[in-house]
């Protein structure tokens, strides 16, 4: 069997998906200090859209000149959420927190997730057991930016968690705004109208940082390289093949594998930052991990089926 289409192969195609992302925390947290953080995201989906642009074009030209009005609100309000606002937090919560922290604070972003889907969307989870994984996703974060603050306060510490807080508040509205402009528009479609809409936001804030002006950034070798890795495999490759196992193997096990990000994420940080990771981190991040399997814990649809009809 051609490894592409097995099941162990997209596993391994989502482990390396996982892998990258985990990367980005120290990665953005070493760049803020080397470049504005403003610049910094506009560059990056600057490179990204370079990538989808064409793609776009070529898959959906004739379906683009279709677009109505409406369509192009609900891409600015995905650029707005999702790549502008949560960038902005990220990118300025990463100047003032650690990279582990806010690795695993983000970690919590498929409990929030399932939590906005409730309410927005009117989804309910299959067992009222599973809702006990929005409390302990809660208390994981809970444990990162506040028990840990008690115990060795640092207020730039906790006001950047603050910050990445605020940034997965604005995953979690982008993801579920993206559900229902992806009833319409393909997963590529969504994401890269978001990514240009995103880069463009990026560009106006920007200017405040006088971004044409920064030699010391553009001189930097290690600016470059990074924030090109940042938009074309971090934004681009990854999604495409974050959707291709999507697609092969479920949305429900692939999201599973976002479990392994706040990991890497913490990992990484540890060695090529040397960050240390307190007990409290560790133990904010097993809740986490243990919330978000509760809420995505498979359940037969045959057992659904016999308790409707009970």
């Amino acid at each position: 069997m051609d490894w592409k289409y097995s099941t162990s192969g997209n596993y391994l195609l989502l482990i390396l998906c996982m892998i990258l992302w985990g990367i980005t925390w120290p990665l953005t947290d070493y760049l803020v200090t080397i470049a504005p953080p403003l610049t910094i995201g506009f560059f990056r989906f600057f490179f990204a859209s370079l990538l989808f642009i064409p793609l776009l074009l070529s898959k959906y030209r004739d379906k683009i000149r279709s677009y109505t009005f409406t369509d192009f609100l609900w891409f600015i309000m995905l650029g707005l959420t999702g790549i502008f606002g949560y960038g902005i937090f990220f990118l300025f919560g990463l100047t003032y927190t650690t990279a582990a922290q806010g690795a695993i604070i983000a970690g919590a972003n498929p409990a929030f997730i399932s939590l906005f889907a409730h309410f927005i969307h009117q989804e309910r989870l299959p067992r009222k057991w599973m809702y006990a994984g929005f409390v302990f996703s809660f208390l994981g974060v809970i444990f990162v930016i506040g028990i840990q603050s008690l115990i060795n306060f640092q207020l730039n510490h906790l006001f950047g968690n603050i910050l990445i807080f605020f940034a997965m508040i604005c995953w979690s509205t982008y993801s579920n705004i993206g559900k229902q402009v992806m009833k319409k528009h393909s997963p590529v479609e969504t994401t890269g109208m978001a990514v240009i809409f995103g880069m463009f936001f990026f560009f106006v804030a920007a200017l405040s940082e006088k971004f044409w002006i920064l030699k010391s950034a553009y001189n930097n070798s290690f600016f470059w390289l990074s924030v090109i890795f940042l938009g074309s495999v971090i934004t681009f490759f990854t999604f495409l093949i974050f959707f291709y196992s999507v697609n092969r193997i479920g949305a429900t096990t692939s999201s599973i594998f976002i479990n392994l990000v706040p990991i890497f994420g913490t990992w990484f940080s540890y060695i090529f930052l040397k960050e240390e990771i307190y007990w409290t981190f560790l133990i904010g991040l097993l809740l986490i991990i243990i919330g978000i399997i509760l809420i995505n814990f498979p359940v037969k649809q045959t057992k659904l089926n016999e308790r409707s009809s009970e």
